[in-house]
């Protein structure tokens, strides 16, 4: 019994160019996705009442910018990582 909250954060992509990078971060609560920001959008957007409220109050304050820049910050440098590591070695 409880209630189940948990977030992702995914980088997409087919090349180590930042152009063909997607950052998207998703928010859950009890399995349902509530809201999430995608770097291809530019912007959270919600899912649910509660999503769609949060993101109006998430896309006026300090994190949008935040989450717009975690693109560069964390997919593109650890992109080229995993890149150079793995993939190309397979």
């Amino acid at each position: 019994d409880g209630f189940l909250h948990f977030s992702t954060v995914t980088c997409l992509f087919n090349s180590t160019k930042a152009d063909d990078i997607a950052f998207i971060e998703s928010y859950y609560f009890n399995k349902l996705k509530i809201v999430s920001f995608d770097s291809r959008v530019g912007k959270f957007v919600g899912y649910t009442e509660l999503g769609v409220s949060n993101a109006k109050r998430l896309n006026e304050g300090p994190e949008v910018i935040q989450s717009r820049t975690a693109k560069e910050r964390y997919c593109v440098h650890n992109v080229g990582i995993d890149y150079n590591a793995a993939l190309a070695k397979s």
